[in-house]
């Protein structure tokens, strides 16, 4: 009887043991019962591919260096006639003024390696496309004062433009929370607004 008593301590004890190596394993693991998160790829939900190219002054534009801010990643071609038609219409432009002071901020990436026919042929005319200047310096629409990335390295690619203007947001994370093919109306700019104050701090 003694005997079976003792077993029955020991076996007791071996559970209590092992169940308080699992708790404080669990404990300095924490991470193994959290959902994993997002992983990198174009799809909402993702985190946007990183990417680091020089915008067409020559300054490294890299997007990790944006977490925090709403990042609005604008695929457009300066001989694209649907994007001209969108950047007369001003609505990126009324958007990044409201906006910028409470960290949003637009890249337009001009897809020249990817468009060849609809991209830039320079990325000074990459440039002047999104500031709304013709080549005699007249304007054709208010100026954008963003950054522009004239694509010779394939972000393009990357991000799996196959038609323009596309539109990636990304919220604070870098995680995208919205995509967006064409430019129809001003409707499609309150559409990017609302999603723009939906994620804003």
């Amino acid at each position: 009887m003694l005997a079976q008593t003792r077993n029955a301590v020991t076996v007791i004890s071996s559970i209590i043991a092992i169940v308080a190596v699992l708790l404080a394993y669990v404990l300095i693991n924490p991470q193994l019962f959290r959902p994993p998160g997002p992983g990198v790829g174009i799809g909402t939900g993702q985190i946007a591919p990183s990417f680091t190219a020089p915008d067409v002054n020559g300054t490294a534009w890299n997007l990790s260096l944006h977490r925090g801010q709403v990042v609005l990643i604008d695929f457009m071609g300066a001989r694209c006639t649907t994007c001209g038609i969108e950047m007369s219409a001003g609505g990126l432009q009324t958007l990044y003024a409201r906006y910028a002071s409470r960290g949003f901020t637009i890249l337009s990436v001009d897809v020249a390696l990817a468009f060849p026919s609809l991209g830039a042929r320079t990325p000074e005319e990459a440039w002047r496309f999104v500031h709304g200047l013709n080549p005699d310096n007249s304007t054709r629409w208010p100026a954008g004062s963003w950054s522009v990335v004239f694509d010779a390295q394939g972000i393009a690619g990357t991000y799996a433009i196959t038609a323009l203007p596309m539109k990636y947001l990304l919220d604070g994370s870098g995680k995208i929370v919205w995509k967006h093919l064409g430019y129809s109306s001003s409707q499609d700019t309150d559409a990017l607004e609302a999603q723009i104050t939906a994620v804003l701090p």
